[in-house]
């Protein structure tokens, strides 16, 4: 290799390194966030006309992280994922439940600062492989009443650890009957369940990468 190339491979490299914004030594993570109002090939959840209930635990610092990582409160999905979401909503209005969302798709960029916190892949995806939120295939997600208090799922959303197991033991019989519900409305509107959460929940594989789209705040 010769001075020039040589020249040229560190400006490469330096460059690469600015770009993701990750420094090992202080694990910090500095993005070069560029938002958009509206992503093409994603649509948004209208929650007041939908009627679910908007809780997007990552918009605030209510969360596991006790930070707040995302721009604001909007919910992303792939367009036949939202369609099916809305669907659920209709499934859950009929039983005389409402929605409880907690998280939609989720910027990749993201991925990496949750995956170090929780650092188990059984609860969040490793970042190099990006998770189906990544994807705007995943909705995390519970039940409401018709007064909209929360249902008890024998443990909180995002509690890493085998209380949040679908069929967890030593959780009550209500408890497991809610779990059971809101797995029979997601499946029947066309989701499959996870066993590790029981609040999370895929919608059908689908070709879709990941991506780095961040939103606006209205």
């Amino acid at each position: 290799m010769n001075f020039l190339s040589y020249i040229f491979l560190i400006i490469l490299l330096v460059s690469s390194s600015a770009k993701a914004g990750y420094s090992a030594s202080s694990r910090s993570y500095k993005f070069q966030i560029k938002t958009d109002s509206v992503k093409r090939g994603f649509s948004e959840i209208k929650f007041d006309s939908s009627g679910m209930q908007n809780r997007m635990a990552y918009a605030d610092t209510a969360n596991f992280m006790h930070a707040k990582i995302y721009p604001c409160a909007r919910c992303f999905l792939r367009p036949e994922v939202a369609e099916a979401l809305e669907k659920a909503a209709v499934i859950a209005k009929e039983k005389g439940y409402t929605l409880v969302v907690y998280d939609c798709y989720r910027p990749y960029p993201f991925q990496q600062k949750m995956y170090d916190i929780v650092n188990n892949p059984k609860y969040v995806a490793p970042p190099g492989k990006g998770s189906n939120h990544n994807r705007g295939l995943a909705v995390d997600l519970s039940l409401a009443d018709e007064t909209g208090q929360l249902l008890d799922m024998g443990g909180a959303f995002d509690d890493f650890s085998k209380i949040s197991h679908y069929a967890a033991k030593g959780i009550s019989r209500k408890s497991k009957k809610n779990r059971r519900q809101l797995r029979n409305i997601m499946v029947a509107a066309g989701f499959s369940a996870y066993n590790y959460e029981w609040w999370h929940f895929d919608y059908k594989k689908q070709p879709y990468e990941t991506s780095s789209f961040i939103w606006e705040c209205k």
